[in-house]
């Protein structure tokens, strides 16, 4: 019987030891679970911010965008006028061209008119 006794003696203590190793188990797991739900909470603020950022830069990306098509159709537009203006230029040259040969016409029948009146008076 005394053999018995000490047997459970011997155990109570043993149940009591694994009993102190399993309440510090749970203690440690809910120490390590409250410091993965706040590193999930920190990641899920992670997150947010990066969606945040990353809708900024979008923004951004769409409004370079929009303004890259708007300068491009400026410099088309530039294109068109400097086009229109070398056009005109050439028209001006043509047409100055063209007014020099007419005073040239006139000048030569000019000067024929005024060598027949010449003879005539003379």
């Amino acid at each position: 019987m005394y053999v018995a006794r000490s047997k459970i003696t011997n155990l109570e203590g043993e149940v009591a030891t694994l009993k102190g190793k399993v309440e510090e188990a749970q203690a440690d797991k809910e120490c390590v679970e409250v410091e993965l739900n706040a590193q999930i909470v920190n990641s899920d603020k992670d997150l947010a911010a990066k969606d945040v950022e990353i809708a900024e830069l979008k923004r951004r990306l769409f409004e370079a965008h929009e303004k890259s098509e708007s300068l491009e159709i400026d410099l088309e537009a530039e294109r068109v006028r400097a086009d229109t203006a070398e056009e005109a230029k050439n028209a001006a040259v043509e047409a100055r061209n063209i007014s020099t040969s007419a005073l040239n016409v006139t000048q030569n029948n000019y000067a024929k008119a005024q060598s027949i009146v010449d003879t005539l008076v003379f």
